[in-house]
């Protein structure tokens, strides 16, 4: 007999009956997932584009799998192109739930407003419609000519374009700054940088990245946004733009060259601008303004509300007055009441507020009388650009319950600093009697700086000491030692960027992934190793004294950073694997780099 061979037989069949039970289980969900409703529907990435835009239609499928890609009916006006599918399966509580989508690339042939759909998808012998899709096409803009010799080169080009030229004062113009790239590689692009005197300009968002096919030939997009306002009436120049970045450049040579193309490549720094646009900021005219008006350009809505409306004379009323629409309110002032008869009003207070075009103002009202009835109507008075004329919006009236006060109530005064309270006393309660009884007589307790919590205390205020002399020396190097301060925060900043990745990666956002990886890792090595910003790569971390297998390491993310970053036709990468390849060339330098590196000076 063989026990060593009776084990392996038993295990076999063990192992055997374990398989038979997941394919009994995975046969039971899919047979569940057969009987599950099915569903579609159509979506697009974006409903207004421009002629040569590209935008993602995706056809999405719930419920099955298998689905052949649809045939796309109603396009007129688009060039589609088949992209790809993709499937998603989920077990939840023990329920399998599937789904298909198919993507297309639509490119926009002409400008106006199209319906796409609905689109017919055909499973087994039922046949599921989608429903329509409105799209707005608009005119392309003109690309830029070329800009003079040494700022950019033919490939690459800037334009500012606003909605308008003639403005008002303290009118919010719209601005776009768009950075066409042509046959070339970018990195490292920064944010523009616009004169713009005697105007207020907001800070850039997050720029959008797209392909325009423009004239026949494909561009890609990089826009960024921001509203200006101007601040003073006659010509005013708007610009010139600049936007900074480096242009990577490869070996074009043959055979090694070719071969190692991405460790021969370098970065060249260019300067891209566009030229001032000329506005023509027009004063606010006098004729027709109201004494109400406070400021505002725009076109705005007003809601009033007040709460409570059914109060006794002396209480107070909460106004509350919120302001919104197209334009700034940021130096408003509140609207003023119609009549303040029967009420006692204080000043308005901003409550809060979502950027320049929303503010929420409360007002404290006191009815004095019980004859009132009502709030007066609230007024506001803002100047149309569109329409060239003063405007005056006004609200409805409140109802008010008012109840006369009762004799011997209390009555509450609301003063400047705050609210307090008031109560009349009663006769003979504002008197303390003598006690006449001494009680029960017990013993003092012991004195308290006797106990062992006391003797305790006694070295705490000690090393409290020496903590805040320990913490004070710290703050000193990091306050005057720069190096010692990047070296000391470049961990604790590379979590915080790696965490936005991370993010990024859970939604499924490859552009911002790759973007928040990239700068995270030039910012992490920039601070470890004592190099200036923006000269970093893999090279120059070579150089710096890391083992060759973290330079090799960096060396493949930078290349996948950059091919996904800034060659829109590559596809996306092996995202998870990125920021696994990040988090261990981090965790390997925390462990190679001990020690403040030395200035680079002293390197050299």
């Amino acid at each position: 007999m063989n026990p060593a061979g009776y084990g392996c037989a038993s295990k076999r069949r063990r192992r055997g009956a374990v398989y038979v039970l997941i394919a009994l289980a995975v046969a039971c969900l899919g047979a569940g997932a057969a009987l599950a409703d099915i569903s579609v529907r159509a979506v697009v990435d974006q409903q207004q584009a421009q002629v040569g835009e590209t935008i993602t239609l995706s056809i999405e499928v719930s419920g099955a799998q298998n689905v052949e890609a649809p045939a796309l009916e109603g396009l007129d006006g688009f060039a589609a192109q088949y992209v790809g599918p993709s499937t998603q399966v989920s077990i939840v509580n023990g329920q399998m739930s599937t789904a298909t989508t198919h993507r297309y690339a639509l490119t926009p042939q002409r400008e106006g407003r199209f319906t796409l759909g609905p689109f017919t998808v055909n499973y087994g012998s039922e046949e599921y419609r989608t429903q329509p899709l409105a799209v707005t096409v608009s005119r392309a803009p003109a690309v830029p000519q070329a800009p003079a010799a040494g700022q950019g080169g033919d490939e690459l080009r800037l334009a500012t374009t606003v909605a308008k030229t003639e403005v008002y004062l303290h009118e919010t113009v719209p601005m776009d700054v768009t950075l066409y790239v042509g046959n070339a590689q970018v990195s490292d692009v920064q944010y523009p940088t616009v004169s713009a005197e005697g105007m207020s300009l907001d800070q850039f968002g997050r720029p959008r990245q797209y392909g325009q096919m423009i004239e026949g030939r494909r561009w890609e997009a990089v826009q960024f946004h921001a509203n200006v306002i101007p601040l003073q009436a006659g010509a005013r120049s708007l610009g010139p733009t600049v936007i900074r970045l480096n242009e990577i450049k490869r070996g074009r040579g043959g055979g090694m060259d070719q071969m190692f193309h991405a460790f021969t490549a370098r970065r060249q720094p260019r300067e891209v601008r566009a030229e001032a646009i000329e506005l023509n900021v027009l004063p606010l005219p006098e004729e027709g303004k109201p004494q109400s008006f406070s400021g505002a350009v725009g076109r705005f809505t007003m809601q009033v509300s007040a709460s409570p409306t059914e109060v006794t004379v002396g209480d107070p009323i909460t106004l509350k007055i919120v302001l919104r629409g197209d334009g700034n309110l940021a130096d408003a002032r509140a609207p003023a009441l119609v009549s303040l008869d029967g009420f006692k009003a204080y000043d308005a207070q901003v409550a809060n507020g979502e950027g320049d075009a929303l503010r929420v103002f409360e007002q404290v009202l006191i009815p004095n009388d019980a004859s009132v009835t009502g709030i007066p109507a609230v007024r506001f008075a803002y100047f149309d650009p569109t329409a060239r004329a003063y405007q005056t919006v006004e609200s409805a009236p409140i109802a008010l319950a008012v109840r006369p006060a009762q004799p011997g109530q209390e009555t509450r005064i609301l003063a400047a600093e705050g609210a307090r309270r008031i109560t009349r006393e009663e006769l003979g309660r504002d008197i303390v009697y003598i006690k006449d009884d001494l009680g029960t007589l017990r013993s003092r307790s012991a004195p308290w700086y006797g106990s062992w919590l006391f003797l305790l205390w006694q070295p705490i205020p000690i090393l409290l000491f020496v903590a805040a002399v320990v913490f004070d020396q710290r703050r000193q190097r990091l306050s005057g030692d720069v190096r010692y301060a990047r070296f000391t925060q470049a961990h604790r900043n590379a979590r915080r960027g790696l965490t936005l990745a991370e993010e990024a990666l859970k939604r499924a956002d490859p552009g911002a992934f790759y973007d928040h990886l990239s700068r995270t890792m030039q910012s992490y090595l920039s601070d470890k190793l004592g190099l200036p910003p923006g000269a970093i790569d893999a090279a120059v971390a070579g150089d710096c004294g890391l083992s060759s297998e973290s330079a090799q390491r960096l060396r493949q993310l930078f290349d996948v950073c950059e091919q996904v970053r800034f060659a829109p036709s590559s596809a996306d990468g092996d995202m998870r694997g990125a920021l696994a390849a990040a988090e261990d060339i981090v965790k390997r330098l925390e462990k190679e780099c001990t020690s403040v590196p030395p200035a680079a000076e002293a390197r050299a």
